[in-house]
């Protein structure tokens, strides 16, 4: 399972650094036509604008995996232990019932608008809300572990600090 969860991570990593980067390109795309060649481009911003919706999702799971969402733990942590697992528990049952909600609704509007056709980009508007019930299986699997340790005791790891070079 872990060999499996890294491959999904790493597909996550590079699936978010694509969109972002295409977000950015289709922006200068359209910026340099319209105002240096008056000339803009008919597609980009509503690319543009599917590719900001699958980033942040992909944005919210890596923070979920990195744990570095925001959150006030100030009154949590000075609670004795055995409540902190209760709210721990509490924490990530509440998670796995939203990716719940989140991958049921995410899959009905996939199939509702799987033969919706997108007026300026070549593919499906399904394609656009298939994120969320990917996000959902994701966040469900990151609350499963995240559940495992607040039984356990113990709690996540901080998100590890990158060197910039």
């Amino acid at each position: 399972m872990s060999a499996l969860l890294r491959l999904v991570e790493r597909l996550i990593d590079a699936a978010a650094i694509a969109a972002f980067s295409g977000i950015f390109l289709c922006v200068i795309a359209q910026v340099v036509l319209r105002y240096i060649f008056n000339n803009p481009l008919t597609w980009s911003e509503e690319l543009a604008r599917y590719l900001f919706i699958w980033c942040a999702f992909l944005g919210w799971l890596v923070a979920s995996r990195r744990h570095s969402h925001l959150a006030m733990t100030f009154v949590v942590d000075r609670l004795p232990g055995s409540v902190q697992t209760v709210i721990g528990v509490l924490i990530q049952a509440a998670t796995l019932w939203f990716a719940w909600l989140l991958g049921s609704r995410g899959l009905q509007l996939v199939r509702n608008n799987w033969d919706v056709e997108n007026v300026a980009v070549p593919f499906n508007l399904g394609v656009v809300y298939l994120i969320e019930p990917i996000a959902a299986v994701v966040i469900a699997i990151y609350a499963c572990i995240a559940l495992t340790e607040a039984l356990r005791g113990t709690r996540p790891a901080p998100p590890p600090v990158e060197a910039v070079e």
